[in-house]
């Protein structure tokens, strides 16, 4: 099956983010032009969101190893 690749940039309403991503459609997809802009803009709002909001650092655990003795 054939795909279209659509290339788009966004920025944010501040100027100070900005990004470019790529959708992948089969040739003979039936979305509207509608459809297509929401999926950029879900697509630049979810990326976003990780950039604004990012999730807590996990604290590494390092655990020692088990020493094993043997029973007399």
């Amino acid at each position: 099956m054939e795909n279209i690749k659509i290339d788009f940039t966004k920025t944010s309403a501040d100027g100070v983010y900005s990004f470019s991503d790529a959708l992948h459609l089969p040739i003979n997809h039936s979305y509207t032009d509608e459809e297509i802009e929401a999926m950029k803009q879900a697509r630049f709002d979810n990326w976003l969101n990780m950039i604004l909001n990012p999730p807590a650092p996990v604290e590494e655990v390092i655990e020692e190893p088990a020493i094993i003795q043997d029973a007399e």
